[in-house]
């Protein structure tokens, strides 16, 4: 579990530190106020696979997109964000002549490109290579020193995430980690609605469909709200002894889809360490009701010409500081 989190020359954050998460964290507040900055700094230090994502998620805008990722395009100091898990540096890189034409002959590349230099440490290991992307977003990773020892597992969902997805990628997401996730997914899923069965393929040309007591109904014809709910469930449900980082799980959600989000992440974080943004009071509310015996911590990060600072509470004190806690959400 990761206790504490260092952030260097990352997004709006010039520098700054946040300490004592829990085996389930939400960070609140206002816009700009560095949520997503810190999912995003979790993600790249748990998973420096990621990396790609988190460049990319916010839409490709040429190599801006990459330029962005550092404070004021600040690209003469490295970003460094470090946990007491792991360490991760990133510079940005120019190729050589001859790493062009490789990258151009071999994968396609456009001759336009730029790199960056990562390095991640863990465990008396090190992983280092140069990650580079062309103009048109292509990207591809050179090693120039790897570590056998695969990262933790983590996901990070966000609205790309879901949207980006269709319920067959989910459900086969789901059986990639085996029948237990399955059965996992469904135990949730009946919670809410206790008439359904199972969920199956029996048909590649139908995709998925919902196993009723009486017959089965395709997923194609189901409302919005299930078919976002089922694929979030699936990413829920797809990590086990990993990290989970929730953008802003509220979003487009009905009150049935969000309630079923709420119960998947309550269960995933039984087995696994949770950070969530959120700007939802009703989101939180669920998750106080829903969580009762997960160690929940909150966070309100503000960013103070681009120092990080934050003030955090436990359970007991958010249900203390609801009406202020609506103002953070709200304002």
């Amino acid at each position: 579990m990761i206790k504490k989190l260092e952030i260097k020359n990352f997004r709006g954050i010039s520098e700054g530190k946040i300490e004592g998460f829990a085996q389930l964290n939400i960070f609140i507040g206002r816009n700009n106020s560095g949520k997503s900055t810190i999912l995003e700094a979790l993600a790249i230090n748990l998973d420096h696979n990621l990396i790609p994502q988190i460049v990319k998620r916010r839409g490709w805008h040429g190599f801006d997109s990459i330029f962005s990722l550092f404070r004021f395009k600040n690209v003469e100091e490295p970003i460094v964000i470090s946990s007491d898990i792991s360490h991760v540096t990133l510079e940005p890189a120019m190729p050589t002549t001859d790493e062009i034409q490789f990258l151009v002959e071999t994968y396609g590349f456009m001759r336009d490109i730029i790199a960056l230099k990562v390095t991640f440490k863990a465990d008396n290991s090190s992983t280092k290579y140069r990650l580079y992307f062309d103009i048109s977003g292509k990207f591809e990773k050179i090693y120039e020193q790897q570590d056998k020892k695969p990262p933790g597992d983590v996901a990070f969902i966000d609205n790309q995430s879901i949207y980006g997805k269709t319920p067959t990628n989910a459900y086969n997401m789901v059986f990639e980690r085996g029948y237990e996730a399955h059965e996992r997914l469904i135990e949730v899923l009946r919670t809410v609605y206790p008439d359904v069965k199972d969920i199956r393929i029996f048909s590649e040309g139908v995709g998925p469909e919902i196993v009723y007591k009486k017959g089965k109904v395709p997923f194609f014809v189901m409302g919005d709200g299930f078919r976002s709910a089922y694929i979030y469930l699936a990413y829920l449900m797809s990590v086990k002894y990993g990290y989970i980082l929730c953008e802003e799980p509220e979003n487009y959600q009905h009150p049935s889809s969000r309630k079923l989000i709420v119960k998947g992440i309550c269960k995933a974080a039984k087995d696994n360490q949770i950070f969530i943004s959120t700007h939802s009071l009703e989101l939180i509310d669920d998750i106080l009701l829903e969580c009762e015996n997960i160690n929940i911590k909150f966070f309100v990060p503000t960013i103070k010409d681009g120092v990080l600072e934050y003030i955090s509470f436990d359970r007991e004190e958010a249900e203390f500081r609801r009406r202020e806690l609506e103002a953070d959400l709200r304002g």
